[in-house]
Parts: C-alpha cells; structure tokens; sequence
C-alpha cells in the first residue's frame, strides 16, 4: 500500500505542478495580453468586475501587475520544476484571494436561488466560476504545499530551536493528502483544459459566470 501511494505522488506531483504552472503563467500573461476573459490592463473598469475589492486592485494598476507577475513566477517555477517550493509560499496569498473573490460571490448566489430571484441555471454558472477559477487553483496549491509540507514545518515552529511538535500529522494524513490529491487532478485538469480552449477559442468566454451571469 506504502508503494503504490509512493507511485501515486510520483505521478501526481508533476501533473499538478504542470496543470497550476499552466493556469498561473495563462492568467498572468493575461493582464497584459489578452488571452481570457478576465480583467486587463487595457481595459476600463466600467463592466461587471465581480467584487470591488478586484476593482480597487485593477484600477491601481501596480496591485495586479505584481499579482500577475507572482503568477507567472509561480507558473515557471512549477513548470521547470525550479525554486518551486518557495514560489508556492510566494504565491499563496494570491491563490488564498483569487479563490475568496470567487467564493464569496457564490455564497452570496445561494440567497437570490433559494427565493426564487436567480436562476438555476445562473446558480450553476456562478458554480462554475467558483469552482474552477477559484478552488481549482486553491486545490493544487494546497495539495502541492501538503506534499512539500516537511519543507515548511519549521515555519510553524512556535520558538526558533527546532521543529514545531504536534503538525506533524496535520498535511501527512493519508486521507486529506489523497483526497487533494483526486480533486486536484479532477478540478485542474478539467479547469486547465478549460482555460486553453477559451484561449483558442474553442469555448466562449462568457460560458461561465465570468461575466454578468443571466438571470
């Protein structure tokens, strides 16, 4: 059993580098270049930008620059499988928001369809949105970061003499590692193919809730 969950981390630990590397170097280059349907640099900020939080970020200007360009950072570092570790500590921060400004609309969805006001389908896409820009991206880089977890548990260390007691079995569970381990080739893969082919064209990028969602 041992053995085939060493195989399982072989396997899953590159795919997911490739699948987050991927998404994170797309949407960063998107900010300059316009690639998806999402916020860029030039362009107003007068539509349906999701939360004002993004809006305030998007119209400093420097705000998403540097975000995007710690994802693009991300996305190299996962890719050529170099300094990835400390990226991902980098970036975290960015994955934790991009995934909070997807979510918290989605909660805010769930009044509007119980009474009535929004749409199932309206609800779906907001799903959608949610799920895979938003938790898509969170996933893999919590599953990654609970693979390299011995590489960050002195940052848990309470005082600076030795390793932290008691985490030791916090990301090791067999249980929460496998589980991220599924939802991130699930969500990533589907997520990932889903961002290349709005990229191509092959998907409208109002598919999804990433613009005002019909009611």
């Amino acid at each position: 059993m041992a053995s085939s969950g060493l195989n399982s981390a072989n396997v899953a630990i590159p795919a997911v580098r490739w699948l987050l590397g991927i998404q994170s170097v797309l949407s960063g280059i998107n900010w300059w270049i316009k690639i998806l349907p999402f916020p860029n640099i030039h362009e107003p900020t007068t539509g349906p930008v999701k939360h004002e939080i993004l809006r305030t970020m998007v119209e400093s200007g420097w705000m998403f620059s540097t975000t995007k360009m710690i994802e693009i950072l991300l996305g190299l570092a996962l890719i050529f499988n170099r300094q990835a570790v400390l990226m991902l500590v980098i970036a975290f921060p960015v994955m934790l928001m991009t995934f909070l400004l997807d979510f918290f609309p989605f909660v805010r969805a769930i009044g509007p369809f119980v009474s009535g006001d929004l749409s199932g389908m309206a609800f779906f896409h907001s799903f959608l949105d949610m799920l895979y820009f938003g938790a898509a991206v969170f996933v893999m880089q919590a599953y990654l970061m609970s693979e390299y977890f011995d590489d960050y548990r002195s940052l848990f260390s309470v005082k600076l003499l030795g390793p932290p007691a008691g985490w030791s079995g916090v990301f090791e569970a067999d249980l929460l590692r496998t589980t991220l381990r599924w939802l991130s080739y699930t969500i990533g893969a589907s997520s990932t193919i889903w961002a290349i082919l709005m990229v191509v064209g092959l998907v409208p990028w109002s598919s999804l809730a990433i613009l005002a969602p019909p009611r």
